[in-house]
């Protein structure tokens, strides 16, 4: 017994010791220069047996500094810790490098990789200064709505006191200017002399073809005196200097021809991908189960995403959800997310298919058309619980006829009084006109609510309150600007719960012909030029598809009104 005992405390022991630790790893920013630090994180949760090995991080970078931080956080009785250390370094050599696994304990961290760009220093008359500014944007060609990182960049050899920045101003088109992040701190070393350098990254999205220029940025900085004097040591004086940036100039290219008929998503990655709220999923007549899907896409905001919304069909109701839209931001860009909740509930039981969902998408990288797919999806729908099969007609049995004159007349019951009693003769006086008054009252009751189902009737036919007149105006006028503006307003007011994200839903949600006008309106926006568009035949199929939704949602409104009588 003692032994077996032995044995299983043995393998109670090794089991504890192989859970390995989590260990992750992550660097500052992506790339770098070979004359600049960067700095590289690594993290790990409390079951480390021992402190980090960092030499094999020597072969290709020199490490400047390293800093070694915990916390503890205490959940549901249960206490963890964390660890971070902190490696500022510099590489020795450029290219795409790799940083090593690291030994921690008995764990070892992960393997990852950074690009290490040859020396930045592409003006030497900027350099020798004590302070300058350098600027960068990525690409210099663009298409319409496609993501540009520019980066600022503000060196100084010398201590400040303070100092401001000004924001970027662009000219030539309309564009959309996010801001990515935290400021980034690090070192470099040009022609020989050490600088402090402060980063700031933004994500540019051009909304027309054409050239744009990036504005210098101004830099106010008020450097720290030398000297201090003897009876003001920590006197905050000194000089303030006004720095300028290079101005940048971008080529905007308007969509590739083969993309006019579909949507414009121009991003360096796409995917879809689905989760159920059972796993695995299991279907039932009747019974709702929820379907998520998630549109990821790096380079393009979460507004710039399509709607994923599902239609019904004669195998399943659909309710979807209001979508989740979450941009990310980091120092390689914006990454969008869209996600949509959608309750399935199926109408019939049998094998059924959910179509597949497939999403176009344009590969900035490689200038080429892809498509992200969601594949067809088989199910096994089980018949609900409650929808038990018919029985035959002849197992219903048939109640037995009742001949009239066995029911007893209701109202006939008679109460014999005597004459000489009054008082049960104004009882009976009373009663019968407290009886007539609940009837008056019941009738009034009866027509006001009437009348407020008249009323509220009268209520749903009106039209949303942005008349389609705007819309005419403009469509009518070939004004693509505003007819934009007014379509926007008027689909608010016409699905106030859920408006639409964008124009390009709104042909979605009435008719297929809607939505080639509207994607004609879209590519003249986002055209070099916009005076050829002819907005009449958009208005004619607006209208007409307006005017079609309103019949049917009049024919709903008129069926439900009787539930409520």
């Amino acid at each position: 017994m003692v032994n077996r005992l032995l044995i299983l405390l043995c393998f109670g022991l090794l089991a504890f010791n192989s859970q390995a630790a989590n260990i992750t790893v992550e660097v500052d920013r992506d790339p770098v220069s070979i004359d600049e630090s960067f700095k590289i994180y690594f993290f790990a949760d409390d079951r480390i047996s021992d402190e980090p090995d960092f030499s094999p991080l020597q072969q290709d970078f020199e490490i400047l500094g390293r800093t070694q931080s915990s916390s503890m956080k205490y959940t549901n009785g249960n206490l963890s810790k964390k660890t971070r250390w902190n490696l500022r370094v510099m590489a020795k050599r450029s290219g795409k490098l790799t940083i090593p696994s690291v030994s921690i304990g008995n764990d070892k961290s992960p393997i990852i990789s950074i690009t290490v760009n040859k020396s930045n220093n592409k003006n030497n008359a900027a350099v020798s200064s004590e302070l300058f500014i350098e600027v960068e944007a990525t690409p210099n060609t663009a298409y319409v709505q496609q993501q540009i990182i520019y980066s600022v960049r503000f060196f100084r050899a010398v201590n400040i006191n303070a100092a401001s920045m000004s924001e970027p101003s662009i000219n030539g088109a309309e564009v959309v200017v996010e801001k990515l992040g935290d400021d980034s701190h690090y070192e470099t070393y040009r022609n020989g002399r050490r600088y402090i350098v402060i980063e700031r990254k933004y994500a540019l999205f051009p909304q027309q073809s054409g050239d744009i220029t990036i504005e210098p940025i101004t830099l106010d900085a008020q450097v720290t005196a030398s000297a201090r004097g003897a009876f003001d040591p920590f006197s905050q004086n000194g000089t303030t200097k006004r720095i300028k940036s290079d101005s940048i100039k971008i080529k905007v290219e308007s969509i590739p021809a083969n993309m006019h008929s579909q949507s414009w998503l121009p991003a360096s990655n796409l995917k879809i991908t689905e989760n159920w709220s059972q796993n695995p999923a299991e279907f039932s007549v009747g019974e709702p189960i929820t379907r998520t899907l998630t549109l990821k896409a790096e380079g393009l905001t979460a507004v710039q995403l399509p709607s994923l919304v599902m239609t019904d069909t004669q195998a399943f109701k659909t309710y979807p959800d209001q979508p989740r839209m979450n941009d990310k931001r980091g120092s390689r860009g914006i990454s969008g997310t869209r996600q949509e909740k959608i309750a399935l509930v199926p109408t019939q039981a049998g094998q059924l298919t959910l179509p597949e969902i497939q999403i176009n998408w344009w590969n900035v990288n490689s200038n080429t058309l892809e498509t992200a797919t969601l594949p067809a999806r088989t199910v096994q729908v089980q018949p609900g619980a409650n929808s038990a099969p018919t029985p035959p007609a002849t197992a219903i049995a048939q109640p037995a006829a009742i001949a009239p004159e066995a029911i007893p007349p209701a109202a006939e019951t008679i109460t014999v009084v005597k004459e000489e009693n009054g008082l049960y003769s104004k009882l009976s006086i009373i009663f019968g006109l407290g009886w007539l008054f609940t009837a008056i009252a019941w009738l009034i009751s009866r027509r006001n609510h009437k009348t407020a189902n008249d009323t509220a009737k009268q209520a749903r036919k009106q039209p949303p309150k942005a008349s389609l007149k705007a819309v005419k105006t403009a469509c009518l006028s070939n004004n693509p600007q505003q007819s934009k503006s007014e379509l926007i307003n008027w689909a608010r007011g016409r699905w106030p719960e859920n408006p639409p994200a964008n124009i390009g839903e709104i042909g979605k949600r009435l008719n297929r012909a809607t939505q080639i006008e509207i994607e004609k309106l879209n590519q003249t926006l986002y055209a070099s030029t916009s005076n050829n568009w002819q907005g009449n035949q958009l208005w004619q199929q607006l209208s007409a598809a307006a005017k079609t939704t309103a019949k049917k949602q009049q024919k709903q409104t008129e069926v439900l009104v009787p539930l409520y009588p």
